[in-house]
């Protein structure tokens, strides 16, 4: 079979379509498709131009496939980025991808580099900018005739308005989403994650008990339509509306559930995510299991060396260091949180807010108070970054109690407060 024939059936297949589909879309007698496919006949430039259009690629694309100086330009531009990332340099990824021409790309690996932009640009702390790239990414595989994928954009873009604060524009915009896939995507795992993140979107808008209520009905039709992966995916998002509900307890249950299908298939990217929300969770009960949390995060840490992501390597060493703290091992927990600190790299990145508050309370609980100030105060720093929300709230509150607890001065003390109360929404006027 000629390559172009075996692109242009490719190509349909991942959209989706049969011939007879192709053959409309494209204006062209299914019989006309049919003998393109198998070799028997090649398109001219004209039906070569329809095909393109109804298949969402380019015309280089249909002849040249991954040869193509741009298909090759784009992916050496992606692993460039990618290990840009990996090094925190998140600015210079951005630079990277921001000047690949996606009009030479196919819907495929343009949707592929716009994945990798939005992710540069979370991590450079650009979350409109990575909001947009988002919705763009949807409408590419929306009209390229790829739902699922689609409905992976969209459950990104709705993490990310979450992140930015923008949790009315979470929930309206993976409704509206929701709305178009449920037919061409139903019973899909990605399908069951998008509305999984959509029950997240509603707990951070402050309806939790709705987002319990939906939460549980798509367990329920999740344990009869879905696999295995997507019952363990709302498990997981369950643990955060029980927390969010302050039922650790229950929470627990879910992370538990949750790991136990996922089978502790390391090599799984979300599997040792997964590890490290329950070894968070670990900590936050009463009363805290450091054992267990240890335990987790050390069957969690070949995959994260294997994964090279500073961000999540940066997040295992924090919990560690927590988990060290109450344990009283001190020195240990030290080098934890240094380790984080010089993981996340310099600059004004909010992600570093957890690691170097870390490093304050084991400079506390080591007796050296003048540098835990100093460090809370860098925290300071980093949560302006933070858009106001539940988190944020959280985050201020717990550096207002940790610069009380380390003698800093009442004024910055009682500052930290306010902004919890501002994050939260219920500030008051200052006089």
């Amino acid at each position: 079979m000629h390559p172009v024939s075996e692109r242009i059936r490719d190509a349909r297949e991942r959209s989706g379509l049969s011939q007879a589909d192709l053959a409309r879309a494209a204006r062209m007698h299914p019989s006309y498709v049919s003998h393109l496919e198998r070799g028997v006949r090649g398109p001219g430039d004209g039906a070569l131009e329809r095909l393109a259009r109804a298949l969402g690629v380019t015309t280089t694309y249909l002849e040249q496939g991954e040869r193509s100086p741009a298909y090759r330009a784009s992916e050496a531009a992606v692993v460039r980025a990618r290990q840009l990332l990996r090094a925190g340099r998140a600015a210079e990824a951005v630079t990277e991808l921001q000047d690949v021409d996606l009009d030479s790309l196919d819907v495929d690996q343009g949707a592929r580099v716009l994945l990798a932009r939005a992710e540069a640009l979370d991590l450079f702390g650009d979350l409109e900018g990575a909001s947009r790239v988002l919705v763009d990414t949807a409408r590419l595989l929306m009209d390229g005739h790829r739902p699922r994928r689609a409905a992976y954009a969209t459950t990104r873009l709705v993490m990310t308005l979450i992140e930015a604060g923008d949790v009315h524009g979470a929930v309206r915009a993976g409704e509206e989403r929701l709305a178009v896939l449920a037919g061409t995507a139903a019973g899909t795992d990605e399908l069951f994650r998008l509305e999984t993140t959509l029950v997240w979107a509603y707990v951070a808008r402050g309806d939790a008990t709705y987002a319990r209520v939906r939460g549980n009905e798509l367990l329920a039709r999740a344990l009869v339509h879905g696999s295995a992966r997507a019952v363990w995916s709302v498990h997981w998002n369950l643990a955060f509306v029980d927390d969010a509900l302050g039922d650790a307890q229950d929470a627990l249950g879910h992370l538990g559930a949750a790991l136990a299908l996922a089978g502790g298939a390391e090599a799984d990217r979300d599997v040792p995510r997964l590890r490290l929300d329950l070894a968070d969770l670990l900590l936050a009960v009463t009363p805290a299991r450091p054992h267990e949390a240890l335990a987790e995060l050390d069957a969690a840490g070949t995959a994260l060396e294997v994964a090279e992501s500073a961000v999540e390597l940066a997040r295992a060493a924090t919990t560690r260091c927590r988990a060290l703290l109450l344990l009283g091992r001190y020195g240990a927990a030290l080098e934890q949180a240094q380790r984080a600190v010089d993981l996340l790299g310099s600059g004004q990145r909010r992600d570093a807010a957890p690691a170097l508050e870390a490093l304050g309370d084991a400079l506390l609980a080591s007796g050296d108070r003048s540098a835990a100030v100093k460090t809370y105060r860098q925290v300071e720093d980093r949560l302006d970054l933070v858009p106001a929300g539940r988190s944020s709230a959280v985050a201020w509150r717990r550096l207002g109690d940790r610069l009380r607890a380390a003698g800093d001065d009442r004024v910055r003390v009682a500052e930290a407060y306010r902004r919890a109360l501002d994050a939260a929404g219920v500030g008051t006027p200052r006089p």
